[in-house]
């Protein structure tokens, strides 16, 4: 089961990797991801989630998991609800940075903590330090924020809410796509797309009962995410995306489908 604190973890202990071998060189993060030497810190933050087993979806057109254009991250945490604000930051949490205040994202980090009225996180491809002794161009650094309630940080764009994105304490079987399921199952966005006769079983459903007007392809994919999120709304459910006993019963499915291994 992967919770907040391991994913903090997990980030924590690459803290100085890097440190002054300056910014968009070969690492270990894009490399481990399958993409070339580039400005990495959102590679950084993909990778941690990818190496805790807990992967993020897909947030951006042409990666697997995750992203690694920052822009691209904060449209997808709109898009699904998914942002806050800095002083509502959980460890785990992904920020995004504006640095020259244009309210386009310049950089992302891990946030570790939230306490006293700052903002604490983690991130790669990152500036000196101001917590450790790392005062190198581009590594793995901790960095301190103020971020007050209620005021925040100016160069803080948003927060993404990574409860939203994927599933905190979730068994292991439902977050590796590499291991078989039978039963029932929770049906998510995730990377790689889950498919089945159960998702087709949920698309049809959502056609028919909320006119949806979704592919019947048996991929759980962004559309039918956000299908999912809109028949949630209409029903007084939990707003995740998320189609579990409560939704598929509103969308009138036998509790359990039988999915091949």
């Amino acid at each position: 089961m992967t919770t907040r604190d391991q994913i903090v973890n997990v980030a924590l202990g690459y803290n100085g990797n890097g440190n002054g071998e300056g910014y968009d060189g070969p690492n270990p993060f894009s490399a481990d991801l399958g993409r070339p030497a580039e400005a990495w810190c959102g590679d950084f933050v993909t990778d941690i989630y990818k190496r805790a087993q807990i992967p993020l979806p897909a947030m951006q057109p042409f990666c697997r998991t995750g992203f690694a254009y920052c822009p691209d991250a904060v449209l997808y945490g709109q898009k699904h609800s998914a942002t806050r604000d800095s002083w509502q930051a959980q460890p785990g949490d992904i920020v995004l940075f504006d640095f020259n205040g244009d309210q386009v994202a310049d950089h992302t980090e891990i946030v570790t903590a939230y306490q006293g009225g700052e903002l604490l996180t983690i991130g790669g491809n990152s500036g000196p330090s101001n917590i450790d002794d790392f005062q190198g161009q581009g590594g793995v650094h901790r960095h301190r924020w103020s971020a007050p309630a209620g005021h925040g940080n100016d160069q803080v764009l948003t927060v993404l809410d990574t409860s939203k994105i994927v599933l905190f304490g979730a068994p292991a079987y439902l977050t590796s796509p590499a291991r078989p399921l039978t039963g029932p199952r929770l049906l998510m966005l995730k990377s790689p797309m889950m498919k089945g006769a159960d998702v087709k079983a949920v698309q049809q459903a959502l056609n028919s009962r909320g006119q949806a007007g979704l592919t019947v392809d048996g991929i759980y994919s962004p559309p039918v995410r956000d299908a999912v999120v809109s028949w949630q709304r209409r029903e007084h459910l939990e707003v995740d995306g998320i189609v579990g006993p409560q939704t598929r019963a509103a969308l009138g499915l036998p509790a359990s489908v039988s999915v091949p291994a």
